[in-house]
């Protein structure tokens, strides 16, 4: 499987009867945050529908979405929310990739990944990913792109129950109930998880719901969204490159654990006036997270962290024009204690806040049947501030105020029956997570320090094509994007700082073939370059170095096959390029994180209201990592977090109506 390249198509694993993910007629929602079709939009947009979440093999949301062009993950815990990277950041993947459900956010003001297990796969109508752009509809994180959640609307009165069992001791349970009316609906949903995994100390357990009331209000609607959810998580730690071999799901930090406990709700309405429509929400969302290390003297972190938010907008047809205008406000608070044990004094106390108050506009004009014009621009005021109570010193304590901006412009054109072509330029920005800017041991006497960090910007330009004729659907792009600023943690130097200036391009293809009613075939490719443009860090040059943990190719194939019997068979292969290991700015460890292939099969049977499946992960028991970390001290000597090996699941769903 080495050096393999499969371009062939991808996407929905829905058969021909299905919409397309490159439909012109195909309404799409986060483009605009209205409802608009796809026709209008000059980016590349995929979409995942519930019954290819409900078909596919993978065991969690990031591994279904790692099946994109452009999209890598990465596991640092053993948990099922492993972190996730749109165009190739490397370790600040998360950070520069936008996650909303249903348009909210789920990006953290810390350092965390997303919580994916928090969402009940039941709960979820369709997944759209919207690459390189959403920096003018959304505001910052958004440089590698979007991926935006949307859940079900209340339906009259069906629903399911499901149940999966499998190795390392897996238990899920979960279901998703709707009831409606005339006038108003309500659907709910339940998850829970329990599996010791693959590593020794990673026992994780996770129940979580999401609810959905909606009420028909005159030519509108009105609506209530609201959930929790809770984890715990033992933390095995990674495995040094003698582990790898001898005991690679063995554990040198027993005693280690995090925790995470979140709610949230949101107010929303949607109103026609005229020709004109009105759309926004009033949410709130707050999560507390624990986590102990018990190696090096011990170290305990309790953090909580909330955000309340105003989105409202409103879309304005005019002539052959229509006009998006909204604001985005918000506000941010994060209380963080740090202390040697969960019961000790606490070392260190850091309080923040971060307002954002934002306006945006995106005007879309037709200049004829086949070509749409759009413009966007979005203007945002940032103020921080943090500190830390328990270290009186000035440079403990930090302001600032900062107003990035966000534009782009795009032309979208039916060139011939079948083909699309769009271009777009525009330009992103993200700012610092107060993890980024708060450092406990970097003061000038070993105390806690924070050091504010200028907004990272990025110039972007992608042209793409679309193609659709029949049951063949196929999409290209070719991207580049020049970053200043760029926030990452630098290993030479052992601080997060504002890089020298950085480079990203590449070329993402994606598709899908019907080749008859019972058979469709899927795929992507991705070619991916980041690197520094210049820079000197520690005494070493890495001017046109290679950012670490970017694999420069990356692919995906896959099938869904009906059989005789009313069943159905979904494979898929990916394949994961060589990388060089976190830590390795300067590209001279020597030797790079190995490539891999993982195959993944799912054999799936209906009755009736029943449907039986069982699924087998990395089908032919590759030993591999998708994360590992080079030594700063030692030539030669890595760390690296094992996957599992081969696995097994089974399961049983009932829906009824």
């Amino acid at each position: 499987m080495k050096r393999i390249a499969l371009f062939f198509p991808f996407i929905s694993t829905a058969f021909a009867d299905e919409p397309s993910i490159f439909s012109g007629n195909e309404i799409l929602v986060t483009a605009t945050r209205f409802d608009q079709t796809r026709s209008d939009q000059p980016v590349g947009v995929s979409v995942i529908t519930e019954e290819a979440i409900r078909n596919s093999p993978a065991s969690s949301l990031p591994e279904l979405l790692s099946g994109l062009a452009g999209i890598k993950t990465r596991n640092v815990d053993g948990s099922s929310d492993p972190q996730i990277d749109l165009r190739g950041f490397g370790m600040s993947g998360t950070q520069n990739t936008l996650v909303l459900l249903d348009g909210q956010r789920l990006n953290e003001i810390e350092l965390t990944s997303i919580s994916w297990s928090a969402i009940p796969l039941a709960s979820i109508s369709r997944i759209e990913v919207v690459r390189g752009a959403g920096a003018v509809l959304y505001g910052g994180g958004a440089t590698g792109g979007v991926i935006n959640i949307i859940t079900k609307t209340p339906r009259a009165g069906n629903g399911s129950v499901a149940f999966n069992g499998g190795s390392y001791g897996k238990k899920a349970l979960s279901g998703h109930f709707d009831a409606s009316g005339a006038r108003a609906g309500m659907s709910l949903s339940v998850n829970s998880l329990d599996s010791d995994n693959y590593r020794v100390n990673n026992r994780e357990r996770q129940k979580s719901f999401e609810g959905d009331i909606h009420y028909a209000l005159g030519t509108g609607t009105a609506m209530l969204k609201f959930g929790a959810d809770s984890m715990s998580l033992r933390l095995p730690g990674t495995r040094s490159y003698l582990q790898l071999v001898s005991d690679p799901r063995g554990t040198s930090t027993p005693n280690d654990y995090g925790t995470r406990d979140g709610g949230h709700f949101s107010i929303g309405a949607r109103q026609s006036m005229g020709s004109a429509e009105f759309d926004g929400e009033l949410s709130w969302r707050s999560v507390k997270r624990t986590a102990f290390f018990a190696n090096f003297g011990g170290s305990y972190l309790d953090t909580r962290s909330g955000v309340i938010a105003a989105t409202p907008r409103f879309r304005i047809p005019y002539g052959d024009h229509t006009l998006l205008l909204g604001l985005d406000l918000d506000t941010w608070d994060y209380n963080s204690s740090r202390s040697s044990a969960p019961a000790a004094a606490p070392l260190a106390h850091v309080l923040a806040t971060q307002n954002d108050e934002a306006a945006y506009f995106l005007d879309t004009m037709k200049i004829d049947a086949d070509t749409s014009l759009t413009l966007g621009g979005r203007i945002q005021r940032v103020k921080t501030h943090a500190d830390d109570t328990l270290n009186t010193a000035s440079y403990a304590h930090g302001n600032q105020a900062r107003t990035p901006r966000a534009y782009e412009f795009g032309i979208r054109r039916l060139v011939e029956r079948d083909w699309t072509l769009y271009a777009r330029v525009g330009n992103s920005f993200r700012t610092a997570t107060v993890d980024e800017i708060y450092n406990q041991y970097g003061g000038p006497v070993f105390d806690s320090m924070i050091a504010m960090l200028e907004p990272q910007t990025s110039h972007d330009r992608e042209i793409g094509a679309d193609f659709e004729k029949g049951d063949l659907h196929l999409h290209g792009s070719l991207y580049h994007m020049d970053l200043n600023n760029e926030i990452h943690y630098n290993a030479l130097t052992f601080t997060n700082m504002n890089l020298s200036p950085t480079r990203r391009y590449g070329l993402e293809l994606e598709g899908r073939w019907g080749v008859r009613t019972d058979l469709e075939l899927f795929g992507s490719y991705t070619y991916a370059v980041s690197k520094f443009r210049s820079g000197v860090y520690g005494g070493v040059n890495v001017a046109g170095n290679a950012i670490p943990l970017v694999p420069r190719q990356a692919a995906s194939f896959g099938m869904s096959s009906v059989l005789p019997g009313t069943m159905r068979l979904e494979a898929v292969v990916d394949y994961v390029g060589r990388q060089y290991f976190d830590n390795d700015q300067s590209n001279t460890f020597g030797r790079k994180i190995p490539d891999y292939a993982t195959a993944n099969l799912k054999l799936s049977r209906k009755s009736g209201p029943w449907t039986l499946n069982a699924s087998v992960g990395n089908l032919f028991d590759k030993h591999y990592y998708s994360y590992g970390v080079a030594s700063t001290f030692t030539p030669g000597v890595y760390n690296a977090y094992p996957m599992p090996g081969r696995n097994f699941t089974v399961g049983a769903e009932y829906r009824f109506e």
